[in-house]
């Protein structure tokens, strides 16, 4: 939650009064500079120790410290504790290894704040202001490279200190339409391979800060530049050089690119700019590179089952990144990429119109969707997406007429068909399967008295060992409808 200046100094004004120097530093100085909204508050103590900044808030508010070596503490007042801010002091740091947390740590209430914005990782960010006068702090020229959009390192060994800032570096760039200072982008494309280094959960949320540029492929393109997209997702290096579309000099990761920027902006898609959405859109043709073949009938190249091998791709390198942890829905992302090729005419019965939502899901339907219009901006013709937009008309039509998708839309529950005498366990689970399968071509049949006569019917007709073992008549009624189905491509 955003925070007005008399909000934050009802919060830690009691630090001023006790003789504190208070300081805004970091992103949220660049963000007032750039006419943005900081979304975080941070601020640098002086000349208080960090036992004194602990007592004096805490009758306050909740204070937490963070880490014993980075020694930052997160205030929430008790007025607002859905509130935080966080309050750290002047610290040197020394680099002890190749990790991104390797550092010894000397905290110094004394010490100048050039000296602690000397050890950050940009110009950009290596700015304070002083909150008792608003004086900008700004030994290191950042505000005139954002005003030339330039992102500039601010020491030579940036990167070998801390490889994280090679990630944050292309994000940086990418949101804020930065050009890399020449120095800069050398070193980090010297430094790329330190990116190893860096756990996978911390490139995960520097990716998705990425993921709200408003042309991620910027980022991308920088990633590949610079050797860290190897590293970083090697699924997508992988696809770059696949041919697509027999279009001259395009290859798969160019579409990528262009379909990612699409569901970052593009005004036909309703979730553009979701964070599944457009993980979905980055990973769904991964699979392009283990499935490319020439197909002689055809005359091209085909992907016959990519959205398969795309969904265990993107399934290993959501796990490898703990995108989970940043936000990211990975079976939603699955759900998404797997079923990303269907048919799009405008002639399915209302029956197939209701399975499609059935096996989709109706809460994943319409970003299906979205990513089908990301996936046809991308390609050879960006503009045909007529039939994706008429079968979203379709959908919308359908569900208006709240027809039953699943087992929690049916008349009846478990509870009813056992009163009825269906077996607790797989003969029920079977039972509901073959009612859903019949509401879904008849949703007339979806009242109480209609479903339970259609039960009963089952039971006479089939022996319970029959319902429990094969689900007879769910797969046969599925089999008869399949054939009406929204079907999925396969090239």
């Amino acid at each position: 939650m955003n925070l007005s200046e008399d909000e934050i100094m009802k919060c830690i004004g009691v630090l001023v009064d006790a003789g504190g120097e208070l300081y805004e530093v970091g992103g949220p100085v660049r963000d007032g500079l750039l006419g943005r909204t900081a979304k975080d508050r941070d601020f640098l103590c002086r000349r208080l120790s960090m036992k004194r900044v602990c007592a004096l808030l805490a009758p306050h508010g909740k204070v937490v410290g963070v880490g014993k070596s980075f020694g930052i503490i997160k205030f929430s007042p008790h007025s607002r504790p859905e509130i935080t801010v966080d309050i750290a002091l002047p610290r040197r740091e020394r680099s002890t290894g190749v990790k991104h947390r390797d550092f010894e740590v000397d905290f110094d209430p004394d010490m100048p704040v050039e000296e602690d914005l000397g050890r950050r990782d940009f110009t950009i960010n290596a700015m304070a202001r002083r909150v008792s006068d608003s004086q900008l702090i700004d030994p290191f020229g950042g505000a005139k490279d954002l005003s030339q959009k330039l992102l500039r390192m601010v020491f030579p060994k940036a990167f070998e200190e801390d490889p994280l800032r090679l990630i944050r570096g292309v994000q940086f760039a990418a949101r804020f339409g930065l050009t890399i200072e020449p120095a800069t982008w050398e070193s980090m494309k010297e430094h790329a391979h330190l990116i190893k280094t860096v756990s996978g959960e911390r490139i995960g949320m520097e990716l998705v800060k990425l993921m709200s540029a408003q042309k991620p492929s910027k980022g991308f393109d920088l990633l590949s530049d610079s050797g860290l997209l190897a590293h970083v997702l090697p699924e997508i290096a992988a696809i770059k050089g696949i041919e697509q579309d027999k279009q001259p000099g395009d290859d798969v990761y160019s579409h990528t690119m262009r379909s990612l920027d699409a569901a970052r902006s593009d005004d036909a898609v309703e979730h553009r700019g979701d964070i599944n959405l457009m993980f979905a859109v980055l990973l769904h043709d991964t699979g392009k590179a283990k499935t490319a073949r020439f197909h002689a009938p055809a005359g091209r190249i085909v992907f016959f089952g990519h959205q398969l091998v795309s969904r265990r791709l993107a399934e290993r390198a959501m796990e490898r990144l703990k995108l989970a942890a940043a936000g990211v829905d990975p079976k939603l992302v699955r759900t998404l990429i797997e079923h990303h090729m269907f048919e799009t005419k405008a002639n399915f019965t209302d029956r197939a119109i209701r399975r499609f939502v059935s096996k989709v899901g109706k809460e994943t339907i319409f970003m299906l969707t979205d990513l089908r219009i990301a996936d046809n901006r991308g390609g050879k013709h960006p503009a045909g997406i007529k039939g994706v937009l008429k079968l979203r008309k379709r959908i919308v039509e359908e569900l208006a007429k709240k027809p039953p998708f699943g087992p929690k839309d049916l008349a009846i529950d478990g509870h009813a068909l056992m009163e009825l005498g269906v077996p607790e366990g797989p003969a029920l689970g079977a039972v509901i399967a073959a009612l859903v399968e019949r509401t879904l071509d008849d949703p007339s049949l979806n009242t109480g008295d209609k479903l339970l006569a259609l039960a009963r019917e089952m039971m006479d007709n089939s022996n319970v060992a029959d319902l429990a073992s094969g689900r007879a008549h769910g797969r046969k009624t599925a089999a008869r409808a399949d054939k009406a189905d929204v079907k999925e491509t396969q090239s």
